[in-house]
């Protein structure tokens, strides 16, 4: 007798087992986490589950202790690595679901966390998704514009196949669609838009910011939808920053542009900003660079909380902000800074302002 023909259903349980120790290894898993992976192992290894899964790789088959030595020797061959594979799947999603749900974070007491960074294992390429195809890579040099060109779009082109473009932290991405409409959307975003543009309106979405510089076509309006808030557009260029719908802002640089929501619809002049309360619509006079300078590259703030400065570097280096002394982040500040260079050149610049403290060590700002 072999020892393949020896192989039992031990042998599988300390598979799963190694499984299990790799999986907590990567997520860096807290004590929840491993109670969590051990009761999801301890069913895949139950005798009666294990029984069940291969009867239905190999129906009609009995997995009794005295089943023949050729039927045990095809469970080895076939069903045994088939479950494995499928508890190899069902762990990669518990990996990428824990990985990301106890990123740790060391919160001191009485502190509070301006913004926590994504996991590890989070994206950290521009990519573009092309239909139903698997997304592709368009650049993984972070603190660079990617540049993507829709124009040309081959003659099998439809307004049915969507295209999503998506940016990590610390990179931006500018795309040209069918239209001639130039977009660049920032860190954190996502853009959905057609191969081509057809029928009466040019219609895309947008999860995050981006400034569009939209082509002038007075007989197919270019419609934003974001977080259900429509911005109308015949030609012109304008920023939209829509994170959530409380976080939504519409910009005005040039031209006109019709903004609307459930509740209400108002057309905005250049040098406007449309923010929102609940369904609120409020519209006010901005410095419109403080809405656009991302674009170019800089962090720009003019009389903004530190809170919402904090925020806001979080998200482009993707590290966890923390104020340790909670007062300071109601603390305003006039502040400018180039995006591409080190956290630490940053917090240099920040710390010379004398309004709070700020350190950095092991992913983690601290401010106090």
């Amino acid at each position: 007798m072999t020892k393949e023909d020896n192989y039992n259903m031990s042998d599988f349980i300390q598979e799963e087992v190694a499984v299990r120790d790799y999986l907590l290894r990567k997520t860096h898993a807290a004590p929840d986490v491993s109670g969590e992976l051990d009761s999801f192992l301890a069913k895949m290894t139950e005798d009666g589950k294990i029984r069940e899964e291969i009867s239905e790789v190999m129906p009609g088959d009995n997995l009794s202790d005295d089943m023949d030595l050729e039927k045990r020797s095809l469970v080895r061959r076939f069903a045994i690595p088939a479950i494995l594979a499928m508890a190899a799947s069902i762990a990669l999603v518990l990996f990428l679901y824990f990985g990301k749900k106890h990123h740790h974070l060391d919160v001191p007491e009485g502190a509070v966390v301006a913004y926590e960074a994504e996991a590890e294992n989070s994206q950290s390429s521009v990519t573009l998704q092309k239909g139903d195809e698997e997304p592709m890579t368009v650049a993984s040099n972070q603190a660079s514009c990617a540049k993507v060109n829709a124009i040309g779009a081959t003659a099998n082109a439809t307004t049915a196949v969507r295209n999503i473009l998506t940016t990590p932290a610390n990179a931006t991405a500018e795309v040209t669609l069918a239209d001639g409409t130039v977009v660049t959307v920032n860190a954190g975003s996502k853009l959905v838009y057609p191969q081509t543009f057809s029928g009466s309106t040019r219609e895309v979405e947008l999860q995050g910011e981006a400034y569009f510089k939209v082509h002038h076509d007075v007989k197919h309006p270019f419609i934003v939808k974001a977080n259900g808030i429509s911005t109308k557009v015949l030609g012109t260029e304008f920023n939209v920053r829509s994170h959530s719908r409380k976080d939504t802002h519409v910009t005005l640089l040039q031209g006109s542009v019709l903004v609307s929501s459930t509740a209400t619809a108002k057309r905005l002049k250049p040098g406007e900003d449309a923010s929102f309360s609940d369904d609120r619509m409020v519209v006010r006079s901005v410095d419109t660079e403080i809405y656009t300078a991302w674009k170019n590259g800089e962090f720009y703030f003019y009389n903004e909380s530190l809170l919402d400065i904090a925020k806001e570097i979080g998200k482009w280096y993707n590290v966890s902000v923390i104020f340790r002394s909670p007062e300071k982040m109601h603390a305003r500040l006039f502040f400018a800074a180039p995006r591409d260079g080190g956290i630490e050149e940053l917090l240099e610049v920040l710390n010379s302002l004398n309004k709070a403290k700020f350190t950095y060590h092991d992913g983690q700002v601290v401010i106090e």
